[in-house]
């Protein structure tokens, strides 16, 4: 074992990184073709012609296998430059509903929220790894525009914050995604965010609120 954990790696060939994204995109056409019941590490392996233990050495289950391929190995904090606090909102909300709007994503949701159930390590992981960074990036820009008399006046607890609007932003993504499907409109999207965005303080008046206003035509968030 590696000091985080990770299970040691045997020395030998390095192995082909291409390989890895071809079992990836084979994970989420088949999510999507077929759903979660129907997907297996072994289709996977004979969609994209390797060896099952192949994969299987890289992610130890299916749900492994699926987090990775719909969301990446790591989040894409792309999106968040050049943003204020509106902005960061805004994108948290629209990236949110992209994501749970994508066929894959949607197939895969039955099976994941079980499996994550099952598994507090993976669930943790999850939440730790996409949450913490994002919420991280809240905290620097609240307090940065706090320092100069721009930012909210809310609540004090920035970590807690933007916790919340993530927790907030993905549960209605996922609502809407699968149960309020006929009230699912971009209306209802810049609504969410205006809420969003009140509640943790900021006017949104900012010169770099791009993300503030959800566009539901934007490409979906880039995937590894």
């Amino acid at each position: 074992m590696t000091d985080d954990g990770a299970p040691e790696r045997p020395a030998g060939r390095p192995r082909d990184a291409s390989i890895d994204a071809r079992v990836l995109e084979a994970t989420r056409d088949l999510l999507a073709e077929a759903g979660w019941e129907a997907l297996s590490i072994r289709a996977v392996a004979t969609r994209v012609g390797v060896g099952r233990a192949s994969i299987s050495r890289r992610w130890s289950t299916k749900a492994e296998l699926v987090l990775h391929a719909v969301l990446g190995a790591e989040p894409d904090l792309g999106p968040f430059e050049g943003t204020d606090l509106a902005g960061w909102v805004g994108w948290v909300v629209r990236g949110s509903h992209e994501l749970f709007h994508r066929p894959d994503v949607r197939a895969a949701v039955p099976g994941l929220l079980t499996a994550l159930r099952e598994n507090d390590r993976l669930r943790a992981a999850l939440w730790q790894g996409f949450g913490g960074p994002a919420a991280a990036l809240y905290a620097q820009r609240q307090t940065a525009q706090r320092q100069t008399g721009s930012g909210p006046t809310g609540h004090a607890d920035a970590d807690l914050d933007a916790r919340a609007v993530l927790a907030m932003a993905a549960g209605a993504a996922l609502f809407t995604s699968t149960i309020a499907v006929e009230d699912d409109s971009p209306e209802l999207l810049a609504r969410i965010t205006e809420l969003l965005t009140a509640a943790v303080g900021w006017s949104g008046q900012g010169p770099s609120t791009r993300a503030s206003v959800p566009n539901t035509e934007t490409t979906s968030p880039s995937r590894s």
